[in-house]
């Protein structure tokens, strides 16, 4: 009898636990090996990418010919025409290789010590540069979602809407104290405030649009950035005024609940930046107070993207901590400093057992902050059991895809295990509708219920069909782990 049940509960454990899968040794592929590994292995998502940030140089010129706008030649910059004097036709930089180069280092950090600015400068002022226009924004969702298509990638959570242009005077003519939670969220919603819900609906329609006709999505020329889910993360800023962060921040939690695209709220701009670091804690009860501790929005929130060389020892001892303490971030962006953060071992320990993710940018940790190596926390993180993913940040800045970001986390340490690991986890911690299709997500040893015994398959069948039905989550889940069965199926 005891034999019986033992058999039975080997039997259990097979049905409820995929097989086991092929594990390269990643670490012993040359270079270009592992650029091809990390190119076709299906990588489940993106949770860190910046749409202006996102798109290359290349595009921007291109775009800016077309437009019959301006090149900048001191600059090199985007202007407005007209074209004369120091700007000349953004056209003739096609022509004139020197400035077309010129141009490109300007709008990345492919060039180290450009103009003497540090990494960390250079980075974080290509933005004004090279302008991302409103009227261009969907051709950089196409782009975006083509370049995630041809690497096996199919969920992309954007930070792309900080709020309509009409937000600045409506907070300007809104009284109300900053210091006083609900005195000012009732101000700026009797000043109609969530009716500009309305403005961001019609912005994302109209770049999704565009996206859609460049990418011809519909017709027998489609290409395979249509098959890309894409949501978006409403964005405040740290580093304006906090009336306007404090607005930007309400409207974000209104929008994820006007437009299911919306699935939560983040915070930009230099964390080093002094009126970031005046206002960390104000923002963050902020972010608290608006949106119930995270139970009303999910929050995805930029911190611990700091050294020493960009910011004091105060500024790096709790940034972290406010984050996921404070607010109730169930992400956070970067993380680069938290083991410098006051009881970084007992913060560690938190944030493993909340489930809470961190989003690993290598490359951009690198040119911004000269974190690399065996200095970045990506191993200390795995180390303590905190879930991460891998993103690119601004890939179009860093020259970087989520491919190389794969391939550069081997470098880092990471095995075959740790890069399934991290494509799970972009899907099972993205801010996507419904359940998931794992019961314990960031092991995935355990399927839900309803799916054990089928995950990998072509198609679901009876409950697991219905989860995946009626589950945002669980259908991008599936149609990845059926990707991985089929890379991992190939795999020599």
């Amino acid at each position: 009898m005891k034999r019986i049940a033992r058999l039975f509960g080997w039997l259990t454990l097979l049905i409820a636990v995929p097989a086991i899968a092929a594990t390269p040794d990643v670490a012993a592929l040359s270079p270009p090996a592992l650029s091809a590994l990390t190119r076709a292995f299906p990588k489940g998502g993106e949770l860190h990418l910046h749409l202006s940030g996102a798109v290359y140089g290349e595009s921007f010129i291109k775009w800016a010919a077309e437009d019959g706008r301006c090149i900048d030649t001191d600059a090199l910059s985007i202007e407005q025409p007209p074209c004369a004097g120091k700007l000349k036709p953004a056209a003739e930089a096609q022509a004139d290789l020197d400035l077309y180069h010129a141009m490109l280092d300007s709008f990345s950090v492919r060039h180290p010590g450009f103009r003497d600015r540090s990494g960390h400068d250079q980075f974080f002022s290509t933005f004004s540069r090279f302008s991302f226009g409103r009227s261009r924004r969907g051709d950089g969702l196409a782009e975006v979602m083509d370049r995630a298509a041809a690497q096996n990638t199919f969920y992309l959570e954007l930070m792309a809407f900080g709020g309509p242009q009409t937000l600045g005077p409506l907070v300007n003519a809104a009284p109300g104290d900053v210091n006083d939670f609900p005195a000012l969220k009732a101000s700026l919603s009797a000043a109609g405030l969530e009716k500009l819900t309305a403005d961001m609906v019609a912005e994302t329609d109209a770049m999704e649009a565009r996206a859609r006709t460049v990418m011809a999505c519909g017709t027998p020329a489609a290409r395979p950035g249509c098959q890309v889910t894409v949501r978006y993360l409403a964005f405040a800023s740290r580093n304006a005024p906090a009336k306007i962060t404090f607005a930007q921040i309400q409207l974000g939690v209104a929008m994820t609940r006007a437009d299911p695209r919306f699935v939560g709220v983040q915070v930009l701009t230099p964390e080093d930046d002094p009126v970031a670091v005046a206002n960390y804690a104000l923002v963050a009860r902020m972010f608290d107070f608006l949106s119930d501790h995270g139970r009303s929005a999910p929050l995805a929130l930029h911190a611990g993207e700091l050294t020493l060389a960009v910011a004091t020892p105060e500024a790096l001892r709790d940034h972290v901590a406010q984050a996921f303490r404070v607010s109730g971030a169930r992400r956070i962006g970067h993380g680069t400093d938290i083991a410098h953060e006051d009881g970084a071992e007992a913060l560690a320990r938190e944030m493993a057992a909340a489930k809470v993710l961190v989003e690993v940018n290598l490359s951009s940790n690198a040119a911004i902050l000269q974190v690399k190596g065996a200095d970045h926390p990506y191993g200390w993180l795995r180390a303590r059991d905190v879930p991460v993913s891998l993103s690119t940040d601004d890939p179009g800045v860093s020259r970087t895809d989520l491919s190389t970001e794969y391939a550069l986390a081997v470098r880092y340490g990471a095995d075959y295990a740790a890069l399934k690991a991290s494509a799970r986890n972009a899907l099972a911690f993205s801010f996507l509708a419904g359940d998931g299709l794992w019961a314990d997500p960031g092991a995935y040893r355990t399927p839900a219920a309803s799916c054990r015994g089928q995950i990998g398959r072509a198609e679901p069948a009876g409950a697991c069909a219905a989860l995946i039905a009626a589950s945002d989550k669980a259908r991008e889940q599936w149609r990845h782990e059926a990707l991985l069965a089929r890379f991992e199926a190939d795999l020599p």
